[in-house]
């Protein structure tokens, strides 16, 4: 599959980075939506032109995610510059800040419920009308199934609430009438990461002494996961490793230790869904 047009957030580092990457080696068309303040501009000039020698056209689209109208301007741009149709929708924004139960005032527990949740929501909302005209047409959320274990659930209570307010938007976007034809799925990783200096953010949960994997897996899976028919899978909480044992993809090129190789396009691969219900629960010590 190539030349898809792909939105996403958080797509200027960590996990989110790691996606536009590899969606990039397929000739697409991403726009990213950020404030890319925190960025050197001279990274994003070298870090584009590259994306553009694999024939990919990757675009920061300047975005105050907290405020609805500027998301629906920014989706709207996306939309114009790949001629209406936009394939592909992530949502990978992300804040966590380590802080107890008594450290969460209210005030930044709703700057964490904004973030992580209400950005998503309002970015679903904007870029249906250009979905439904995909053929093919995909919502990632980068969000973990739902465990209600109070060691989860209390470790991290504003992040870890605000993560699971988009999971269960992904449920409530797959079911809802009006997403039919569109597939909204969420993906989460498995194990540790060795690279990307966000270990902590999205993986708290996990034995940091575990065995580590590079991102590069989580991008393959987010990617084997877009390029299924829309129609196959909706409202699935997926791991990172599962999706690409169902593909068929070694792992060994993912360890710590292995040395990157170039990835494989996992389009029209033999997709065998499996029972999830093993595994709605985050992993834990």
């Amino acid at each position: 599959m190539s030349e898809l047009s792909i939105i996403i957030t958080g797509g200027l580092q960590g996990i989110g980075a790691e996606i536009v990457e590899r969606f990039a080696q397929e000739q697409s068309q991403i726009a990213i939506i950020a404030n890319a303040k925190s960025i050197e501009a001279s990274d994003l000039t070298k870090r584009f032109s590259e994306f553009r020698k694999m024939g990919s056209e990757v675009r920061v689209i300047p975005t105050n995610i907290l405020d609805d109208a500027e998301i629906a301007q920014a989706v709207d741009k996306a939309a114009m510059q790949a001629n209406g149709v936009i394939d592909v929708c992530v949502n990978a924004a992300l804040l966590s800040q380590p802080m107890t139960y008594d450290e969460t005032t209210p005030d930044k527990l709703d700057l964490f419920y904004q973030v992580n949740a209400r950005s998503g929501y309002s970015l679903m909302r904007s870029v249906h009308q250009y979905l439904r005209k995909s053929h093919n047409p995909h919502v990632l959320n980068i969000a973990p199934p739902i465990n209600l274990d109070p060691r989860v659930m209390g470790y991290r209570t504003a992040y870890t609430v605000s993560q699971y307010f988009r999971s269960m938007l992904t449920v409530g976007m797959a079911n809802a009438e009006q997403w039919r034809g569109i597939a909204c799925n969420a993906l989460w990783p498995l194990k540790p990461f060795c690279d990307g200096g966000n270990l902590g953010i999205y993986q708290s949960h996990i034995d940091v002494s575990s065995e580590l994997r590079r991102m590069a897996l989580f991008s393959e899976a987010a990617y084997g996961i877009i390029t299924q028919p829309a129609d196959r899978f909706n409202g699935e909480f997926f791991y990172d490793e599962e999706i690409l044992e169902m593909l068929s993809v070694p792992l060994g090129q993912f360890d710590e230790h292995a040395q990157p190789q170039s990835s494989e396009a996992v389009s029209g691969a033999n997709f065998n869904h499996e029972d999830h219900s093993a595994h709605v629960a985050m992993m834990m010590d």
